[in-house]
């Protein structure tokens, strides 16, 4: 097993099981915010920029498990940023990338084309999206597929909130009823699809009807920004993790204890959460991706954004995260290869 972890500075591949020093490093493509793998292909996937390239492109293809890249940047997305991208978990090269200025792009053939979905464009509300920091452009920051339902997409904007397609795209319906715009992670219980969960600037918060209504999450935190969520499914039933940092993101480098962030944990199925810091300490950085392998059982793996790469998992003391490496440029996100 390898983790390609996207970077700040470009792509860095490492091996858990050897240690801290990595296998490779690639400064093209750089830098790096979101990825996807292929459903068939571990080996194939993808690498998105939230970073002006100047022309360059901020999409890239790599089929051979990071080692190599090809910009694939579709071309009516060119002067856009990449801030998610989704590859479908059933059919074979369907990807979804999601831009700043609240754009959505579809290809069915593993990013040789793409299509704009433009009935996102259109979807009411639109105009009152926005985000903080100047110029103020929103950005689609989430796309979950439906496991239940292979054409049914949740797309999360930062700060728009939650829409809904069940045509992969063709048309759109909003989902915010009680949801805090700001959200950056979507996911759909594998158990039960009316249970929906979205990350955001203002906590976790649950839906257990679909997305007719949201109700925000208050059991258990005592940090209130949300980003990564984890749904680990296994013989005992579901494990949800995300982790919260005491504030956003500008805080993060001018407060005293950074991030200030801890990772929580939930077994009802996210109504209720406890807090893992008895286990470890409270961290200077914000995990920004939490990743699982099929069948890892209670293990997972971490990236933060000042550069720790973490395994998390059960020992004999307990819930345990470990660094594997640190020290690497900011990290945004990682898939597991084989």
């Amino acid at each position: 097993m390898r983790l390609c972890v996207g970077t700040s500075k470009g792509i860095v591949i490492l091996d858990p099981a050897r240690g801290s020093v990595p296998r490779m490093v690639l400064a093209d493509p750089s830098p790096i915010w979101c990825m996807a793998q292929e459903c068939r292909d571990p080996n194939l996937i993808y690498a998105g920029s939230n970073v002006a390239q100047h022309g360059s492109g901020a999409l890239s293809r790599s089929p051979d498990g990071g080692r190599s890249w090809t910009e694939i940047t579709p071309p009516a997305a060119r002067d856009e940023e990449i801030w998610a991208l989704a590859a479908s978990p059933t059919a074979p090269g369907q990807l979804l990338a999601g831009t700043s200025h609240g754009r959505l792009f579809r290809s069915d053939d593993a990013g040789r084309t793409f299509h704009e979905l433009t009935a996102f464009l259109k979807v009411p509300g639109r105009e009152r999206w926005t985000f903080p920091p100047a110029p103020h452009i929103p950005h689609v920051r989430s796309i979950a597929f439906d496991p239940s339902a292979a054409e049914t997409i949740y797309v999360g904007v930062e700060e728009g909130g939650v829409f809904r397609s069940r045509n992969l795209g063709e048309s759109f319906e909003p989902l915010n009823d009680g949801l805090y715009a700001d959200v950056h992670e979507v996911a759909v219980d594998p158990a039960d699809p009316r249970r929906l969960y979205a990350t955001t600037g203002n906590g976790l918060h649950l839906s257990e009807n679909g997305g007719a209504s949201w109700r925000r999450i208050i059991a258990g935190f005592d940090r209130t920004y949300t980003v990564p969520l984890l749904i680990a499914e296994d013989d005992k039933g579901l494990t949800l993790y995300t982790a919260a940092a005491a504030g956003p993101p500008p805080s993060w480098q001018v407060a005293a204890r950074g991030a200030d962030s801890i990772v929580y944990r939930s077994v009802d199925n996210g109504r209720t959460f406890e807090s893992l810091e008895r286990r470890f300490a409270a961290e200077r950085g914000m995990p920004m991706r939490f990743r699982r392998a099929a069948g890892a059982g209670s293990e997972f793996f971490g990236v933060s954004n000042i550069g720790t790469v973490f395994r998390y998992g059960v020992d004999e003391n307990g819930f345990a995260s470990v660094p594997i490496t640190e020290k690497l440029p900011p990290a945004y996100d990682l898939v597991i290869l084989p």
